[in-house]
This record gives C-alpha cells, sequence and structure tokens, in this order.
C-alpha cells in the first residue's frame, strides 16, 4: 500500500529522498549515510520523541516504527542526528527558513539493498539556491493559495500535445497527482493502468497509476513522469505536483516573492 499524506511545503524543507506525503499519499528515499564507529545505539522511537520534545517540533508517521527498532544517536544538530537516527526508514524533514526542524515524516522502512536514493531533495533558502546564468535552472511564478503554492506546467499528452494545468506544489506527494477525468483528455491508455490503494487525509481510496509521457516546466521538459489519477473528488478537482518531478531538482521556494527555482541535479 502507497502512503500518500498531503502537505504543502511552502517553507524550506530538506527531504532525505526522492520519494515523500501530499495532503494525500507519498514515499521518500533515505540517503544512507556511513556507520560511525562509536555511535551509541538507542531505541529509535524513544530518541525520536525526546528530540522533538527538546526542539519543538512535530512527527508524522511514527507508527511505522516499531517499538524494538534500534539505531544510532550521533551527530550534534537536530537534523544530523535525526539523519543518522532515521536512517534505517524512508523519510522526511522539514526545515524553517533559519535552518530549524519543524517536521519529521516517516514513511516507511527502507528496503535494504537499495544503496543511496537516485534522487536526493533539498528545498533550501532562497540564498542557498543561486544559479544565476544555468542552463538548467527553472524560475515559475506561484500564486498562493492559501499557505499552499500553485503553478501553471503543461501534460503532455500521448500525441505530443501539450496541457496546460494549474498544480498545487506539494513536496508531501510522491508523485504527480491529477484528477481521473484528465486519463481521457490525456490519451492515456487505462488498460496500461495499476490499481493501488492509497491512503489519503480522508480515508483509503484506489488510485490509477501510470506514466505520462513528460511534463513541461516552462520550456523544460521532464519525461517519463509517474503520475497517480485518484477521483475528481477525492482531490476536489485540483492536482499536486509532487516528489516525482521535484524530485529530480534541488527546489527552492520563495514565500515573500512568489516564486519557485528548480535546479536540476
Amino acid at each position: 500500500m502507497s502512503h500518500l499524506p498531503m502537505r504543502n511545503a511552502s517553507r524550506a524543507v530538506r527531504a532525505s529522498s526522492g520519494r515523500a506525503p501530499l495532503r494525500w499519499p507519498c514515499c521518500a528515499l533515505v540517503a544512507l549515510l556511513p556507520l560511525c564507529a562509536g555511535a551509541a545505539q538507542v531505541e529509535v522511537a524513544g530518541e525520536l520523541e525526546r528530540l522533538a520534545s527538546v526542539h519543538g517540533f512535530t512527527v508524522t508517521g511514527a507508527e511505522h516504527i516499531g517499538e524494538d527498532a534500534i539505531g544510532r544517536a550521533d551527530g550534534e544538530q537536530p537534523y544530523q542526528r535525526l539523519r543518522v537516527l532515521l536512517e534505517g526508514f524512508d523519510h522526511i524533514i522539514v526545515q524553517g527558513p533559519e535552518g530549524g526542524v519543524e517536521r519529521v515524516i516517516v514513511l516507511g522502512v527502507a528496503k535494504p539493498g537499495e544503496g543511496p536514493p537516485k534522487t536526493q531533495v533539498e528545498v533550501a533558502p532562497p540564498d542557498e539556491a543561486e544559479a544565476d546564468g544555468d542552463p538548467s535552472r527553472i524560475e515559475l511564478p506561484t500564486v498562493r493559495n492559501g499557505n499552499q503554492h500553485v503553478v501553471r506546467v503543461s501534460l503532455e499528452t500521448a500525441d505530443g500535445e501539450r496541457l496546460e494545468r494549474a498544480l498545487v506544489i506539494d513536496t508531501g506527494a510522491d508523485m504527480l497527482v491529477l484528477p481521473a477525468s484528465m486519463i481521457e483528455p490525456l490519451g492515456v491508455d487505462e488498460d496500461a493502468l495499476s490499481e493501488r490503494q492509497v491512503q489519503t487525509a480522508n480515508g483509503r481510496v484506489e488510485a490509477r497509476i501510470g506514466k505520462l509521457p513528460a511534463i513541461w516546466l516552462g520550456e523544460h521538459r521532464t519525461g517519463g513522469v509517474e503520475v497517480a489519477f485518484l477521483d475528481d473528488d477525492k482531490l476536489g478537482g485540483n492536482g499536486l505536483l509532487g516528489m516525482s518531478v521535484l524530485g529530480r531538482y534541488q527546489l527552492t521556494i520563495d514565500d515573500e516573492h512568489d516564486l519557485v527555482t528548480l535546479i536540476r541535479r
């Protein structure tokens, strides 16, 4: 079962992987750190609870951590300590603009033998993502919807045409999420879609999983994008720009200027 919680990150975020939550499902891959000799062994659940209490961040998905799970306690800063502690779990660490940890999302136990993730996302404060003149740099204006940022993108159809769509930026979504009513306009072969039960904020629902030929961010094409189609009423007609796209870039969201910057990794 895929788990897609949904939280829009309009502030700085560091995700330790290519998967993560939506207000709907997600999945993040954690970057495995090398073992550090002499690091203390601790119960992961207990240490995570202690760190949350001391540093004032919230934890989502703690139920994925077994009572007997043992991890390492090493590092002086909360972010470093959490990365080491949770190296055996798929997780996301959300940070504020000043670098403090605001939220930790545990998505499940990391699969053994996978090694480091193919993509690692780091949503940093704006001044950490300067890359003027870099052709791999994409800047897109956003429109605010409450605390959410919405961008306009183009979805490539099976015939190579482009359909413009407004999507909510959601680093908590493990993939691009679209209403099922878009399956036909996009020319997606329904027989090629696989059904998967996903967990949303309103309970478990069925999703149909497939791939789009590409998504266009401005004039930049990103091909082979995994997408989840949910019934329109489950999404309220909205679409979500999740980690199957965002995980390929270093992402900066500038709240003050309503601007998102993507730099290809």
